[in-house]
């Protein structure tokens, strides 16, 4: 029950995604991390005509996205700290940004959403990093990669909290997105919050996206409280 669950949540999750500036799910090359690797061509398309979809026709495509709750989960931190659902409770808004260490729009944006993560603390807004390319073919964790992401965290200042993959999110579908970096929203009680998208943000944007989205995630819970 509890992985059909999953199946189901991953597969919303999915559906939620708007297309925008991002790199593919796996590196075509051992390329730099302060390199774009694996850039779709319809992401180099946007990047060159700078067009990117506005947050309002975001969420107003949202609209009709059934809201799904992350449910049960466990996870660790870059540095080994355990984590469960429990996160999202006390913040009105988590932005959970999915990178990988092959991507250099992910890296690009760490500063600004670190920024912002700081930024808008007070008003109930908190931003949550997954790094999914942290485990090996095997199935195992790579200590490598490991090592790499805790390298680019620092490089890149982002103070935010910082997730491993675990069997949980893996089952979330956090490791099977087509590219990076993702963003998705929950409210305070774990429940997916309008659309989440594909491709990096400039400042301007991401200020814009914080802003609709913690409306939306206020609204939503009032709803529920109601």
């Amino acid at each position: 029950m509890i992985q059909w669950k999953r199946a189901m949540i991953a597969m919303m999750l999915a559906a939620a995604l708007a297309a925008t500036t991002a790199c593919a799910a796996a590196p075509a090359s051992n390329e730099s991390t302060s390199e774009t690797a694996g850039v779709s061509s319809a992401s180099s398309t946007a990047q060159s005509t700078g067009e990117q979809e506005s947050v309002s026709e975001s969420a107003s495509a949202s609209e009709s996205t059934q809201t799904a709750n992350i449910g049960f989960f466990t996870a660790e931190t870059l540095d080994g700290e355990a984590v469960d659902e429990t996160i999202f409770s006390g913040h009105t808004l988590t932005v959970v940004n999915v990178w990988a260490t092959f991507c250099g729009w992910c890296v690009d944006e760490m500063p600004i959403l670190s920024a912002l993560n700081d930024e808008y603390a007070e008003k109930g807004v908190q931003v949550v990093g997954i790094v999914n390319d942290t485990i090996a073919a095997d199935g195992s964790e790579d200590p490598e990669q490991v090592a790499l992401a805790k390298d680019i965290v620092a490089q890149g200042n982002a103070t935010y909290t910082q997730l491993k993959l675990s069997d949980d999110l893996i089952q979330l579908g956090f490791a099977s997105l087509p590219a990076v970096p993702a963003t998705f929203f929950f409210d305070g009680n774990g429940n997916l919050v309008g659309q989440g998208f594909l491709g990096a943000k400039n400042e301007s944007q991401w200020r814009e996206t914080f802003d609709t989205y913690l409306k939306m995630a206020e609204e939503q819970m009032g709803e529920s409280a109601a």
